[in-house]
């Protein structure tokens, strides 16, 4: 019984470590949510225009959907879904070091076709596609760390 409360205990520091508001664990049978009240942190929860691409650029890791120069409406460009890390963890594109990625851009999705894994806590968090359409970009680095909110893949969507 201790053991496990240590787990709890472990998890609530990283409520608090990650200013997250909300943590589901999934193992086997079993599903633990913890929630804590409070003002969630402003970059990691909030979605702001250009910031999240100015970001990715200069992380290296991904670049940005259109820059300044560009109208956002271009009628030649396509809208890009973006799946972002629902946790912080680290990211694997294949279910195992030894086999092919789980997709490439430029292949075709399905909704809930899987995209990567996130590992957190020794749990591998399987990410599907939210969205069907062409994997048109891959922005994380296999075996890197991720945030929350942070985009992985954008994914254009059949008009």
């Amino acid at each position: 019984m201790k053991g496990k409360n240590m787990d709890v205990q472990k998890l609530l520091e990283w409520l608090k470590k990650y200013d997250l508001t909300e943590l589901t664990i999934k193992d086997g049978g079993y599903q633990v949510t913890l929630k804590r009240e409070g003002q969630p942190a402003a970059f990691p929860h909030q979605s702001l225009p250009g910031i999240d691409e100015a970001v990715a650029a200069a992380d290296g890791t991904c670049e940005p959907v259109a820059s300044a120069a560009e109208p956002e409406d271009a009628p030649d460009k396509p809208e890009l879904h973006e799946v972002k890390a629902p946790l912080v963890g680290t990211f694997y594109r294949a279910p195992a070091p030894d086999a092919a990625p789980f997709i490439e851009e430029g292949d075709r999705v399905e909704v809930n076709d899987k995209l990567c894994i996130v590992e957190a806590m020794k749990i591998m968090n399987e990410i599907e596609s939210p969205v069907r359409g062409i994997v048109r970009e891959i922005c994380a680095r296999n075996g890197a760390t991720v945030e929350f909110g942070q985009v992985l893949f954008r994914i254009e969507e059949p008009s």
